[in-house]
């Protein structure tokens, strides 16, 4: 973006954020609070609306009571999410912590950020191009490699039939840094098996904003190409599991779902049906907690803790000061009921049986053991 256009957004941004109905409209912080705010991308995830924003602000406040933490959601927009920056900054924010709605056209953001002095913190799917105080993630290089591994596992097994199997793979929204890096995660175990002939990829999509709907659609297309011919689809988060799930239950076929992660109810609820094979766990309160504490030495006018943020990453602009968190896969081979998988992200606070044991999942034998 040219920089006469951040100067036409600063001069309009509080007038499109109010006009929006977001809740950063107004002043800065009440009682002389210091001002922080949680920058949400969109709905879907529906994780940073529901539980990373929260458990944020609560980790904060628990921190340091004089903080005020304002969430606001760009809506996937990524003109929106820049608005709502320059809002957040003429409001007096001391720290901005943001999911970009959109890595690709976050620089401007972090530009505005910059001139105005003002620490961003990424958080999981960060901003690039630009400079930041830190950022706090779960390595998603590392993510990728659990899910084709135990995919990988499953093709050597023989579980999925004889070799070459047919694959369908889903990606996250093209350019993300999160896609990007994950997608080199799945690669360095995937790409040995095309090689060798083990797998066969017969459609790979990248899906635009990680979106469920589209990747219905593509897995629709995918279908209707291959003549129902996948061995197995492989995707990229629960979101996309769920549409790729969707698209075969209209066709009322049984094709095994991998590449569960970032999860999600859905998720947790069609690995207790045996839609979905697997998942990998984050801890979101973790990772929450994690950012309230950089956010609180950006605030402080600290360097970001030494015990937390151990790595870099580079974002095409510096290497940001980065924090990677551990996850956990869990699959349908965990116990001998797929409950005892679920159970896991129950353990992790992740969500509750009674939130798990909803919708798709609420007849399944699991269930009805645990709501007894």
């Amino acid at each position: 973006m040219r920089r006469h256009y951040f100067g036409a957004i600063a001069m309009s941004s509080i007038l499109l954020v109010a006009a929006c109905g977001n809740s950063d409209s107004g002043s800065a912080g009440g009682d002389g609070k210091k001002l922080v705010y949680f920058m949400a991308p969109n709905t879907t995830p529906t994780r940073y609306i529901q539980q990373d924003g929260p458990a944020f602000e609560k980790a904060l406040k628990a921190l340091d009571p004089n903080i005020e933490v304002k969430q606001v959601n760009a809506g996937g927009d990524s003109n929106q999410q820049l608005a709502q920056a320059n809002a957040a900054i003429a409001a007096g924010a001391k720290a901005l912590v943001v999911v970009a709605a959109d890595p690709n056209t976050s620089a401007g953001l972090l530009q505005a950020a910059e001139q105005a002095k003002v620490p961003v913190i990424g958080y999981e799917n960060p901003p690039i191009k630009g400079t930041m105080f830190a950022q706090v993630i779960f390595d998603p290089e590392k993510v990728g490699a659990q899910q084709a591994t135990y995919f990988a596992e499953q093709v050597a097994a023989g579980k999925l039939g004889a070799k070459p199997v047919k694959i369908a793979r889903q990606y996250g929204n093209k350019g993300d840094v999160y896609t990007t890096q994950m997608l080199a995660g799945q690669n360095s175990v995937l790409d040995p098996l095309v090689q060798s002939g083990d797998i066969q990829v017969v459609c790979e999509d990248y899906i635009k904003d990680w979106a469920p709907d589209n990747a219905t659609k593509a897995a629709e297309q995918c279908l209707t190409k291959t003549q129902n011919g996948v061995g197995a689809f492989f995707g990229f988060y629960d979101g996309i599991t769920a549409g790729i799930i969707a698209a075969l239950k209209s066709k009322n076929l049984k094709t095994p779902v991998y590449g569960g992660q970032n999860p999600e109810l859905t998720g947790l609820q069609y690995m207790l049906t045996g839609d979905q094979q697997d998942d990998v766990l984050k801890a979101f309160s973790v990772e929450a907690e994690g950012a309230a504490k950089i956010t609180l030495a950006a605030v402080n006018g600290q360097q970001p803790p030494a015990d937390l943020v151990k790595d870099t990453i580079d974002n095409g602009a510096m290497q940001v000061p980065t924090a990677k968190l551990e996850s956990t896969l869990i699959h349908l081979e965990d116990g001998k009921d797929p409950g005892d998988a679920v159970q896991k992200a129950v353990d992790l606070g992740i969500f509750t049986w009674a939130e798990i044991c909803t919708g798709p999942a609420a007849d399944t034998a699991t269930c009805k053991t645990k709501n007894k």
